[in-house]
């Protein structure tokens, strides 16, 4: 029996290493992101997007104590554009759609991407938002990053889960007993509340983390340039230009401009879970 265009993409992806891989229609992604913020904005006539995970990190990333290890190690990143490229072209060679590989990092929109990975993920049904800033959370894999492919052709949707992965049973007894949660406890940017065993609310200051774990792009260190240029303290000056990690050691300035956090995810319950289903400790 023939495989249907759905399970011939979804086997292309999971072949290719994927961790999981779902289908979203546009007209219900669309549903939720305002307007020049659609699939269909980035590819005319857009009917759908395939969404590939991967998880971002190994088990063992999470369990090495060198910090700048597991802050570079983000295994995941060029392998998910990979397989979301080859889905795009394995659609319009197989079935003659034109198709478009998109990740966030394609276009310099600040934190305001083109299109929504999150809101892409959450209709194809492979994870749900969680109290961290909005990270999307799948069950089985903790932790996931993401790549899309958007295409003309229309391909049965999967359905968004019935059940959100957060808030975890243990984040719940947490938050009765002290009205807290571990992400909240081990981030200042993160704040919330939660009722009847859900999410009843969540902030993100996103200003607040931006300081500390997005400061990845060649776009972050040019705009500091101009306050490293001025600082007039030698000490200040060095720190800023390479890195507290760094500071004492000779190396190219720029080196130390990357991100140094990413403890709300070393301490969800969902994430550390995934690790140790993967051979993790």
């Amino acid at each position: 029996m023939s495989q249907s265009p759905e399970e011939r993409i979804k086997r292309l992806a999971l072949d290719g290493g994927a961790s999981v891989v779902g289908i979203a229609s546009v007209s219900q992604i669309s549903q939720h992101v305002p307007p020049d913020h659609r699939p269909d904005d980035i590819l005319g006539g857009a009917r759908s997007v395939v969404v590939v995970g991967r998880r971002r990190y190994t088990s063992g990333s999470w369990l090495t104590a060198h910090t700048e290890v597991l802050h570079r190690d983000r295994t995941a990143v060029g392998a998910r554009d990979s397989l979301a490229l080859n889905i795009a072209r394995f659609i319009e060679r197989e079935y003659g759609y034109p198709s478009i590989l998109y990740n966030s990092r394609m276009q310099d929109t600040g934190f305001n991407p083109a299109l929504s990975l999150k809101v892409c993920a959450e209709m194809a049904g492979l994870g749900t938002r969680s109290l961290a800033g909005g990270i999307i959370l799948n069950e089985q894999d903790g932790l996931l990053g993401f790549a899309t492919t958007i295409t003309t052709m229309e391909l049965n949707a999967d359905s968004p889960l019935a059940e959100p992965v957060c808030p975890h049973p243990a984040c719940v007894r947490l938050w009765e007993a002290r009205q807290t949660t571990p992400c909240m406890e081990a981030c200042g940017a993160i704040e919330g509340r939660i009722e009847n065993r859900r999410l009843k609310e969540v902030v993100f200051y996103r200003q607040l983390c931006a300081t500390r774990c997005q400061t990845t792009m060649n776009t972050a260190y040019l705009r500091l340039l101009p306050e490293i240029v001025a600082e007039e303290d030698a000490l200040k000056r060095r720190y800023l230009a390479i890195g507290q990690a760094r500071m004492y050691a000779e190396d190219p300035p720029g080196r130390g401009v990357w991100g140094r956090c990413i403890e709300c995810m070393r301490v969800c319950p969902v994430n550390r879970r995934a690790v140790k289903l993967a051979g993790g400790v």
